[in-house]
């Protein structure tokens, strides 16, 4: 929100505060040159201006209305020159101080902006000017919880406030975590200006992030009516449809935001969130592109001397820290737990930081008892919950979110630890240099992928993922018939979310399924419109629709236990389902993926490998077909390799805890040791 430049007549100060009554002349010049501001003659007015001025070099009035006039055409030096000597003769007056703030911040010099709007809230509190312009700028610069608090004075003061300003509030309050406040603010802003493109664009994608598609798909498909120009509602509004198996022009929608991607260099004002793209393409540049294009600007002085890393904590020990949304049922802190259970605690030190709203299970429970403390952040603003994780000592931050919409970017972009990590919950670079290392493995992401990384690699074990062995399923483990599966039926299992499933990964299983007429898939559980949309989709591929099975919703005992009635998993590309395949593992049900170029393509293959199953990984959607079929036709084979698992599968790299947590031990250490190098982003730890 940009206050404009006021052009009211100001009141004159008293005249004692002068060097004299204002000369005669000088008033008429003034009452000529206000008519023609008024009849918009601005080209008389600023010449009756300019003699006023010359007339009476101490008269506020003639200087204000002629800053103004030198402000409107672009001469941003003789306007703040003109307002600062106005301000030697009326030095209280708020609206100089706004215009010359203005002025400044059109000149680039938001400091001094920022100053005049602060002079001008010391003399008038309520000022609407001085308050509007200070929160534009503190939002100009992402500053968003001091943009809130002076959102929130605006507000307070006058509730009838423009849809602007409930707009930016609104994204204040979802980029500080508060989503419930920002849907309130959005919808306030809607309801003053329905025909906006970017309130309706600003709506859906917060509905978006708490999975609320239903809801979300109208507001973004009007956005993108209003302006179809904007590559992030465009891709938004693509991701909604797929959460649906809604794949109405699939290629040539994905294919245009790859291309708006690609043409980012050209195209400064636009982006797309990096989440979807793994899912829509395996190729690294653009993900990295998408990532750097939607990083949180670095704080300023987020480098400070005194956070430089200290080599230990006072006992010795590395003192490490977890952030996440999620310390409770999710999958990213079912694939942690088991390497929390396993580090060595006279080695380590470990908090949790929970942010949001956080729920008490089993899975909680079970972190509070392992780690030394899990302390619960909230929606707190960036500072608070960089002093609270400083004041713990933190040496080194982990990031289990990254770029899923859930996170908070702008905590990791104040340097709250020496040394920040993205690891486990974002598979692919966070595109920000205050992120100094990713933990991966050589397969994910090998020596040559540096380049499509800005942080430095960390590798850990022979897969990155780490793995719950502990995991407990129910007991007796259920049957077929339970699920509508038949004994004598070849079952290909994928338990993916919907929107990883897309058109060409499906051709590729209904010719599976074509080519087995006994074979059914078996999906996971899904609403009545997904359902109905895949089937549909099997049948214009001559699948007979209720050769698609979808399991229930099911506590997760039991929902692992499943996973051992199927034949084989059929994992998903360019976005491989990593933690369901390692519970496919963990089920010793043989998976079949497909390694490509990304890290989301590469993370599953990675666990396969490490189940000492490499045969199942397939180099391209061809042979993965191929690798299906084959399998398919051959129990034999197929038994063998299932046998193979239940005897090695425990006791392989990938559930082998005991050795992922001494190598993650080892990978803390050899951080700690390149931390003078973290300067140089090169090389990998």
């Amino acid at each position: 929100m940009t206050c404009s430049s006021a052009r009211g007549k100001i009141a004159l100060p008293p005249l004692d505060e002068r060097s004299a009554a204002p000369d005669v002349t000088t008033e008429l010049l003034l009452r000529k040159a206000l008519a023609a501001l008024a009849a918009r003659r601005d080209a008389e007015a600023f010449e009756l201006l300019r003699r006023a001025a010359a007339d009476d070099p101490t008269n506020p009035e003639a200087l204000f209305h002629l800053g103004n006039l030198l402000a409107v055409r672009g001469d941003s030096a003789a306007a703040i020159a003109a307002y600062e000597r106005a301000l030697q003769f009326a030095p209280s007056h708020p609206e100089l101080l706004v215009n010359l703030g203005i002025t400044h911040a059109q000149a680039g010099a938001v400091d001094r902006a920022e100053a005049c709007y602060r002079e001008a809230l010391l003399r008038q509190p309520a000022h609407m000017g001085a308050l509007g312009n200070l929160a534009h700028l503190q939002f100009g610069r992402e500053d968003f919880a001091a943009a809130l608090e002076t959102y929130d004075r605006l507000v307070a003061m006058i509730p009838q406030a423009g849809p602007e300003i409930w707009n930016n509030r609104g994204i204040c309050q979802q980029r500080l975590g508060d989503r419930a406040a920002a849907e309130q603010s959005f919808r306030r802003a809607l309801a003053l200006e329905p025909e906006s493109a970017e309130i309706n664009a600003n709506l859906g994608l917060l509905l978006c992030e708490g999975r609320r598609y239903d809801a979300a798909a109208p507001l973004l498909r009007r956005a993108h009516a209003l302006d179809p120009r904007r590559a992030l509602v465009a891709a938004q509004a693509l991701d909604v449809d797929l959460q649906f198996a809604e794949w109405r022009d699939f290629e040539q929608r994905r294919d245009a935001v790859l291309t708006a991607v690609a043409a980012f260099d050209s195209q400064p004002k636009q982006s797309v969130p990096p989440y979807l793209l793994l899912a829509l393409c395996d190729d690294p540049a653009l993900q990295l592109a998408a990532a750097k294009r939607w990083a949180w600007p670095e704080a300023p002085a987020a480098r400070d001397e005194e956070h430089k890393p200290r080599t230990r904590s006072e006992d010795g020990r590395v003192r490490i820290g977890f952030v996440s949304t999620a310390f409770h049922e999710h999958p990213v802190p079912r694939l942690l737990i088991g390497l929390l259970e396993h580090l060595d605690r006279a080695r380590v030190d470990v908090r949790a930081y929970s942010l949001g709203s956080g729920e008490a299970d089993a899975l909680r429970a079970r972190i509070e008892r392992t780690v030394t403390a899990v302390v619960d952040l909230g929606h707190a603003s960036a500072a608070a919950m960089t002093e609270r994780i400083r004041d713990d000592g933190i040496g080194m931050l982990f990031d289990l979110t990254g770029h899923t919409g859930q996170g908070r970017p702008d905590l990791f972009a104040s340097r709250a630890a020496p040394i920040q990590v993205n690891y486990l919950g974002y598979a692919g670079t966070l595109g920000a240099g205050y992120y100094d290392f990713v933990i991966t493995d050589r397969f994910t992401t090998p020596e040559a992928a540096r380049a499509d990384f800005v942080e430095r690699f960390c590798y850990v074990g022979e897969c990155y993922l780490p793995s719950d062995p502990a995991r407990q399923k129910a007991v007796p483990a259920p049957e077929r018939a339970e699920y509508g599966l038949g004994d004598d039926a070849f079952v290909f299992m994928t338990q993916a979310a919907t929107y990883k499933i897309q058109p060409p990964l499906f051709d590729v299983w209904m010719r599976l399924l074509r080519s087995l007429p006994e074979a059914v898939l078996w999906l996971r559980h899904a609403d009545p419109a997904v359902q109905k949309n895949l089937r549909a989709e099997a049948d214009r591929r001559g699948v007979g629709p209720r050769r698609l099975v979808f399991a229930p919703s099911e506590p997760l005992p039991r929902y692992l236990a499943r996973f051992s009635l199927a034949d084989l998993y059929l994992d998903t590309y360019p976005f491989g389902s990593h933690t369901t395949v390692n519970d496919a593992l963990a089920a010793m049900l043989p998976v079949l993926t497909i390694a490509g170029r990304s890290m989301a393509a590469r993370a599953s293959a990675a666990q396969v490998r490490a189940a000492s199953l490499p045969e199942l990984v397939a180099g391209s959607s061809t042979e993965y077909e191929s690798l299906a079929r084959a399998l398919s036709h051959d129990r034999w084979r197929l038994d063998g390799l299932a046998a193979r698992l239940r005897r090695d599968g425990s006791a392989s790299a990938l559930f082998d805890m005991q050795r992922y947590a001494r190598a993650f031990e080892a990978a803390l250490e050899r951080i700690w040791a390149a931390r003078g190098a973290v300067e140089t982003r090169a090389g990998s730890a």
